[in-house]
């Protein structure tokens, strides 16, 4: 079975010998499945391929708000490799797909053995922190139409892909908002030639503009990843789609 592209990964690969022979293995994870929840142990270090896994913040009201996005780009349990032993949020998947999974102990061994794997694991939760920050200071000050334009964004960062599955109430529960303020703006930039949407199928139609929508955040936080990681972006593949 080809090896599916994830970053978090690839990286490891060149800072280990082969990390791939360290019990990797492919799972097919499915939408709403939760792979940690806080207070839970950390046995298992997931790396999304065609998936992707949000970092929610479970509320008494039973809301989730969200806090960082994990995709081809990063991995979920990283900082078990740095002792961390509990998840301190949940991780729950949000686009269903494959993902690569290897044992916690595995990759702390790597961490332990490799001093730059240690180095990019910790760049990797500053990362998230980043986030996480980021994501807060958003939800605060910033209009929800730049926010969505932001969050299609870096969902398409997460997949490699202008084209994805996703509803737009589970978008409105990740950005804490009513379902009602997303359909008005998704429909006001279908309208506009930014998107395409219907039944739950979206596709970014105008990259380039979609950008200038967004609020400085996705900005912010492209300029920190290639600060921590001294890469661009991976350039998503387009394809013809439709959001519901």
């Amino acid at each position: 079975m080809p090896y599916l592209t994830n970053d978090a990964l690839d990286a490891l690969a060149r800072l280990d010998a082969n990390p791939r022979k360290r019990g990797l293995r492919r799972v097919l994870l499915k939408r709403g499945e939760l792979l940690g929840r806080p207070g839970q142990p950390i046995k298992d270090v997931y790396f999304p391929t065609t998936s992707m896994i949000s970092l929610v913040v479970e509320l008494s009201t039973g809301d989730r708000i969200e806090s960082a996005i994990v995709g081809q780009r990063n991995m979920v349990g990283g900082g078990a490799a740095l002792g961390q032993q509990f998840h301190t949020c949940t991780a729950v998947v949000q686009i269903p797909g494959s993902a690569e999974v290897m044992s916690a102990p595995e990759v702390a061994e790597i961490a332990a053995v490799s001093a730059p794997a240690r180095v990019f694991l910790h760049a990797h939760e500053q990362y998230f922190r980043a986030q996480a920050q980021q994501t807060a200071a958003c939800n605060a000050k910033h209009h929800i139409p730049g926010r969505l334009c932001t969050w299609l964004l870096r969902a398409r960062d997460a997949l490699g892909s202008t084209t994805f599955d996703i509803t737009q109430e589970l978008v409105a529960e990740m950005l804490g908002v009513q379902r009602a303020s997303v359909s008005m703006v998704a429909s006001s930039l279908q309208n506009a030639d930014l998107i395409s949407y219907r039944r739950g199928h979206i596709h970014i139609a105008d990259e380039a503009r979609l950008k200038e929508a967004a609020c400085e955040c996705y900005r912010a936080l492209e300029r920190q990843h290639q600060l921590l990681f001294g890469e661009a972006p991976r350039v998503p593949a387009a394809a013809p789609g439709r959001l519901a």
